[in-house]
């Protein structure tokens, strides 16, 4: 017996093929991958349709359609699916929570009346830092 993979003209599927968008093709070539990843798992545990689908408490013939690489996922199935199989199927990555910190920096010292007056005459030295500048004027 040969299982040598030949190639095949057909007319009527390259027709076919022209009518699917690039991004239709796109996702049945993901979930083919998807079923596969299923079913290689189900093989390294030993597991025929009927063992997934009794742990699954599923009906074989939902296994089959699942198997079939044309089935649309829910993600709670897909996280089953990781649990009862030991598998990661999607990766979820974490948002890092960022925390940012508001403060307020108030800053005072007590001068002589006489300073006072010498301060409200002098220029204003100009600071350059990531803080909300502040006037320095004398109240006296």
């Amino acid at each position: 017996m040969n299982t040598k993979a030949r190639n095949h003209k057909s007319d009527i599927l390259d027709e076919l093929l022209s009518e699917i968008t690039p991004e239709e093709q796109r996702i049945t070539e993901k979930r083919m991958l998807l079923a596969a990843r299923i079913e290689d798992a189900m093989k390294v545990k030993g597991w025929k349709k009927g063992d997934l689908a009794r742990e699954m408490n599923k009906q074989p013939s939902i296994i089959t359609r699942w198997l079939s690489g044309t089935h649309n996922f829910e993600s709670d199935t897909l996280f089953e699916l990781e649990e009862k199989l030991g598998i990661n199927l999607i990766t979820v990555q974490e948002r890092h929570k960022e925390q940012i910190l508001h403060f307020h920096l108030n800053i005072s010292q007590a001068i002589k009346t006489d300073d006072c007056l010498n301060m409200a005459n002098e220029t204003k030295p100009n600071y350059s830092i990531a803080v909300r500048a502040t006037t320095n004027q004398a109240s006296c």
